[in-house]
């Protein structure tokens, strides 16, 4: 898969292969289509919950883990207060 360097090409791509590969695995068997697509769904409410409501720590690791899938970059020293 070609590399994408815009951010709208980086989460177009991420999008797709998301959305395809439980889809490409429906066709082999559909059970396993579920679950795959179950564990995405599991892992990233894991992260969206561990920012919100985990401890200092986590949430600063998980809100960092959230930036860098959208290729956003980290905020200076001055703005972490």
């Amino acid at each position: 898969m070609p590399r994408s360097t815009t951010r709208r090409g980086r989460t177009a791509a991420l999008a797709t292969a998301v959305a395809t590969a439980p889809a490409a695995v429906w066709v082999v068997h559909p059970v396993l289509s579920a679950v795959i697509a179950g564990l995405g769904a599991a892992a990233g409410l894991a992260v969206v919950v561990t920012a919100l409501f985990g401890s200092d720590r986590f949430s600063e690791r998980a809100f960092r883990l959230l930036r860098w899938i959208a290729d956003r970059p980290e905020p200076s020293k001055r703005d972490r207060g």
